[in-house]
């Protein structure tokens, strides 16, 4: 037996009790990693401008972040585009993937 068959099914039964885990505590992991998501974009313009220090659960994410377009989103992508850091999300992104709506031609999409 190799060391590859040897260590697959502990690894799997590991990933098995994982899972398990996750889908037995579904909510709760889904309110840990809102949370930090919202924690770590506090400090951003994007986070600066909605209020995101307020923030502590969906009702106040709803009530502080407006729903837009990409256009309401366009002036913060130029800014990244122009190498500001901190904008959307802590540094910079990685790549931007370029994208051809139908509605209003190419639109850029930050990468992270």
């Amino acid at each position: 037996m190799g060391i590859r068959s040897a260590l697959s099914k502990p690894i799997a039964s590991w990933i098995v009790r994982k899972q398990k885990k996750w889908m037995s505590r579904g909510g709760a992991c889904q309110q840990d990693l809102f949370e930090s998501l919202v924690s770590k974009a506090k400090p951003t313009e994007f986070g600066k401008d909605h209020n995101f220090k307020e923030i502590r659960n969906h009702k106040d994410f709803i009530s502080l972040v407006p729903i837009c377009e990409y256009e309401g989103m366009k002036p913060y992508i130029e800014r990244i585009i122009n190498g500001e850091k901190n904008v959307l999300w802590p540094g910079l992104p990685l790549y931007f993937s370029k994208t051809s709506g139908t509605t209003s031609g190419v639109k850029y999409i930050p990468i992270t």
